[in-house]
């Protein structure tokens, strides 16, 4: 009977560091899982930052490509205003360095009139 009891408590005794082993890797596996949770949520917090600067970026450089746009309708308006008041030698035409060669002045006013310019929506 003792070998039966010391082959009993031998068997126990690897039980019981079996069941210890898979206590400290449950342990371990939750830690784990808690650390990639806390690591989804600082890159999920990262993300939502750097789109909310990507869109400011964005805007930043939308307005900047308006803000020329105008610039250039600007330089345009004025170079046309300065063309008429200008008197101009016999045969020799002022060229507008901001305009190709093939639109001519008065038909580039014309269709900046029928399509909506960035400069007048209020922003």
């Amino acid at each position: 009977m003792s070998q039966y009891a010391e082959q009993s408590a031998k068997q126990f005794a690897e039980i019981e560091a079996g069941q210890e082993r898979m206590r400290k890797t449950q342990a371990s596996l939750e830690q784990i899982v808690k650390n990639l949770q806390e690591g989804y949520a600082q890159l999920s917090k990262a993300s939502e930052e750097t789109n909310k600067r990507l869109n400011i970026v964005f805007e930043e450089q939308h307005h900047s490509k308006r803000d020329r746009d105008c610039l250039d309708q600007d330089i345009n308006k004025l170079f046309n205003v300065y063309h008429n008041l200008k008197p101009q030698p016999q045969g020799q035409v002022m060229k507008n360095p901001y305009q190709p060669d093939d639109i001519k002045p008065d038909a580039m006013l014309m269709n900046k009139a029928r399509s909506p310019s960035p400069c007048q929506d209020g922003d």
